[in-house]
C-alpha cells in the first residue's frame, strides 16, 4: 500500500519484480525451509540498513555495520534456538549497540561531556530499529518452526496464509484505490491511502484468509474471518507506521533498490505486525481448538 505514495513508479515493474518475489517465497517456504530463513533474513537486515542509514537524515546515528550483521543473525537464531534465543539475540544486540555507540561517541569526542543526551538519543534508536525489524519479524522465524501435531498443520502453511493474504490487501488497495480512490483515510500521513481502496482491499483480504484457512490450515470458516480481519487491521497499521516514519524523515521510499516497489522496507511494512499477530493467533488456535 505504501508504494501509492510514489508518483511515477511503473506499474509494470511493480507488476513483474512482484511475481518474482512471490515465485522466491513460495520456492524458499515449499521446498527448502533453510532457503526461506536465509531469504527472511537477508531481506531484515536490507531493511534494517535501509532504516538506519534514513535516520541519520535526522541525526540519530545507529551503527549501520553492527546492527546489520545482528539483524541478520536473529533470524536462524530464532527459527533453531526458539524463544529463549530470540530474546536473548535481541537483547544481546541491542546490549552490543550500546557499547558500540558509547565507545565511538567517547573516541570521536574525548571526553564523556557532552555525549549523554547524544548517546540517551542513539540508544534510543537502535533499540527501536532491533524492535521494530528483526524481533517483530522473528515470530514469522517462530511460527514457520511448529511442527504438524494433534491434528494442526506445519507452520508453513500459516505462513503462506498470511504473507499472499497480506500481498493481497496491498496490491488489491493499490490497483483499485489509485484508480477510485476519492476519499482519503489520513491524508496526512498518506495522502493516496484511500478508503475506497481499503474497502476493496478488505474484501480480498477476507476472501483469502477464509479460502486458505479451511484449505490450508483445516481451522472452521469462522476462524478465517478473524484472522483476515486482524490481519487486515494489523497490515493497514503496518502500512501507516512506515508512512509515519517516513514522512517524519522526509523520504518517499527507503530506498530504490526493487524497481517498481522502492526500498526493502516498502516491502516489509505491512508484513512486520502481520507476522506478529499470526503466531498469536497460531498460538491461541492450537490451545482452544
Amino acid at each position: 500500500m505504501s508504494t501509492e505514495e510514489v508518483k511515477g513508479r511503473s506499474l509494470s515493474q511493480s507488476v513483474i519484480y512482484g511475481l518474482l518475489l512471490a515465485f522466491l517465497f513460495l520456492a524458499s517456504v515449499l521446498v527448502v525451509k533453510e532457503l526461506f530463513i536465509f531469504v527472511l533474513a537477508v531481506a531484515v537486515a536490507g531493511g534494517v540498513w535501509e532504516l538506519s542509514t534514513a535516520l541519520r537524515q535526522k541525526n540519530w546515528h545507529v551503527p549501520r555495520i553492527p546492527v546489520t550483521v545482528g539483524s541478520l543473525i536473529v533470524i536462524p537464531l530464532t527459527y533453531y534456538g526458539g524463544e529463549r534465543a530470540q530474546w536473548l539475540g535481541v537483547l544481546a544486540i541491542v546490549g552490543a549497540l550500546v557499547l558500540w555507540r558509547s565507545l565511538e561517541l567517547l573516541i570521536k569526542r574525548g571526553t564523556l561531556k557532552r555525549t549523554f543526551s547524544e548517546a540517551f538519543k542513539d540508544f534510543s534508536a537502535s533499540a527501536f530499529v532491533v524492535i521494530y525489524l528483526p524481533l517483530t519479524m522473528s515470530f514469522a522465524a517462530l511460527l514457520f518452526r511448529e511442527p504438524a501435531h494433534g491434528g494442526f498443520v506445519e507452520g508453513k502453511y500459516w505462513i503462506i496464509t498470511f504473507v499472499t493474504t497480506v500481498i493481497l490487501i496491498d496490491s488489491s488497495a493499490y490497483l483499485f484505490g489509485r484508480k477510485l480512490g476519492k476519499h482519503p483515510m489520513l491524508p496526512k500521513v498518506s495522502p493516496k491511502k484511500s478508503w475506497e481502496g481499503f474497502a476493496i482491499s478488505a474484501v480480498f483480504g477476507l476472501a483469502s484468509a477464509v479460502f486458505q484457512t479451511v484449505w490450508l490450515l483445516q481451522l472452521p470458516w469462522w476462524f478465517g474471518v478473524i484472522f483476515g480481519l486482524v490481519i487486515l487491521v494489523s497490515a493497514v497499521l503496518g502500512d501507516f507506521a512506515e508512512s509515519l516514519i517516513k514522512r517524519d524523515l522526509g523520504v518517499k521510499d527507503m530506498s530504490s533498490l526493487i524497481p517498481g516497489h522502492g526500498g526493502i522496507m516498502d516491502r516489509l511494512d505491512s508484513m512486520l505486525p502481520a507476522a506478529l499477530i499470526s503466531y498469536l493467533l497460531m498460538a491461541i488456535s492450537v490451545r482452544f481448538f
